[in-house]
């Protein structure tokens, strides 16, 4: 595209869980597009969520496996800034965050272009942008990020085409306790797809007490996100009734084992589901403590939803 020489900069989103060959081969495409001056934001999406078997690593581990990536091939990472980028489970939302991440990096108003591949459902944000042009870049066939994730938490030798940097990190990364739980959960979510083999959609029900500047929490006990913060409620069984009310979550990627629609009821739960208060400043300031997307539920509609979130 002849307009390229003119950007001022590009903006690559992903989750990068972990970053792999197609990752670092797609910012040094960017790299090389934009000439010497042109700088590329990486933005690393789910930034707010706690670590799963869908999200393993924290947005600083992630930058460090990148950049390390990097420069193992010789780009210069002195043009590469990275930045988290919470999930809003709402497109509207997200975009506008990515946007204000471009304007603290570039400024408002600079020419900017969107590096990505479109192949599915899932690249539809590359037209959430108007105004920005768009850096293709090339697929890179076999290699990828889920793949990745089940031979680390499956036990399985990492794929040879994994950066030997990255690799390396991955390796230390395996014989952590975290590890060791997310191998837990890793085996509780194939068995539950197992069993829901035949459910299209899960349905739940939660409620959502705050009184007193307060927040009533469940700690989960099982290993799907063992130890952190839910709100009270459950899953309804397949063939269950779905209550109506209540303010419906019905992001597909809300849930880690099957699409599942949530319906919130402002109030104390019917019974008490072992919920304890959380001071909501407390709850709120710690967004990677809540399963799946709890978080979120509770600043949204407790009217606390900021585009910060810490990169930690």
């Amino acid at each position: 595209m002849n307009t390229r020489a003119a950007l001022d900069g590009a903006v690559y989103v992903g989750r990068f869980q972990p970053p792999h060959a197609a990752h670092v081969g797609s910012v040094v495409q960017a790299l090389g597009a934009l000439g010497s001056g042109g700088r590329v934001l990486v933005l690393l999406g789910s930034a707010n969520l706690a670590r799963s078997v869908k999200n393993p690593f924290t947005p600083a581990e992630r930058a460090f496996l990148f950049r390390a990536a990097l420069q193992e091939v010789g780009a210069d990472t002195r043009r590469v800034i990275f930045r988290p980028l919470p999930d809003r489970f709402d497109p509207p939302r997200w975009a506008a965050d990515v946007r204000a991440a471009a304007d603290a990096v570039f400024r408002p108003g600079a020419r900017l272009a969107l590096v990505g591949l479109e192949k599915d459902a899932s690249s539809d944000y590359l037209r959430w942008f108007p105004g920005w042009a768009r850096l293709e870049v090339a697929a890179t066939p076999g290699l990828n990020a889920t793949d990745l994730r089940a031979a680390l938490l499956t036990g399985q030798p990492l794929p040879a085409e994994v950066s030997p940097a990255v690799a390396r990190q991955l390796s230390v990364f395996a014989r952590t306790p975290t590890a060791a739980r997310l191998r837990r959960e890793w085996a509780a979510v194939d068995a539950g797809r197992t069993a829901l083999a035949s459910t299209a959609l899960l349905h739940e029900r939660r409620w959502l007490r705050v009184e007193g500047g307060e927040v009533w929490l469940n700690h989960r006990a099982g290993p799907i996100g063992q130890g952190l913060w839910e709100l009270p409620g459950a899953v309804l069984l397949p063939g269950e009734p779905v209550p109506a009310g209540g303010h419906l979550f019905d992001h597909p990627a809300r849930a880690l084992l099957k699409p599942t629609a949530a319906q919130v009821v402002p109030g104390p739960a019917p019974r008490p589901f072992g919920a304890r208060p959380v001071h909501l400043e407390v709850a709120l300031a710690h967004p990677r403590n809540f399963h799946e997307d709890h978080g979120v539920i509770v600043a949204r509609l407790t009217g606390r939803e900021t585009p910060e979130v810490q990169g930690r």
